[in-house]
């Protein structure tokens, strides 16, 4: 298991990730957004808008809510997307300051590899890696975050268990 310390130094990028990956997407969208609804207001500026019903509003709270647990699945879906591909390595050599996936990598350059494929740039030590991302607690950790121990670095996969670079003997 982990100790307190490095629980607490747990450092989840897979949020990182898609919230950067979220912020791209709604750049997109709410620069179409905009555009829309500024054309909107230009059509229909006399318009008067009433209040919502009741039952409209549970109606878009529900919608909400729906939509919230759509995104929650599909971050999962990106973070064991992560987990899969970052598993095919399993056994490939440690190389200290390495960062092939295939001829070697160390512990942060085999994280940074791995989330570099999905188009996610990591910084290059487990130092800056462990302060460049947002702290959650263990128990909370879902397949795809990095958890930051002293000096050391993995990709959760889930049920207590981390895919990683160990050391020369292990791989």
């Amino acid at each position: 298991g982990m100790n307190k310390k490095g629980r607490r130094q747990l450092l989840i990028f897979g949020i990182i990730v898609f919230l950067c990956i979220g912020i791209v997407f709604m750049q997109k969208r709410f620069g179409r957004a905009l555009l829309k609804s500024m054309d909107a207001v230009e059509e229909k500026q006399e318009e008067f808008v009433y209040a919502e019903s009741r039952e409209a509003e549970e109606e878009r709270l529900a919608k909400e809510a729906e939509e919230k647990a759509k995104e929650a699945e599909a971050k999962a879906g990106t973070g064991q997307a992560i987990v899969d591909y970052a598993c095919q390595f399993i056994g490939n050599p440690y190389v200290w300051g390495g960062t092939s996936l295939t001829n070697g990598a160390d512990c942060s350059g085999f994280v940074q590899s791995v989330f570099k494929n999905f188009g996610i740039n990591l910084p290059r030590t487990s130092g800056e890696m462990r302060s460049s991302g947002t702290a959650v607690n263990y128990s909370d950790a879902m397949p795809g975050d990095i958890v930051c121990y002293s000096g050391h670095v993995g990709i959760y996969v889930g049920n207590n268990t981390i895919v990683h670079a160990s050391t020369p003997s292990s791989g």
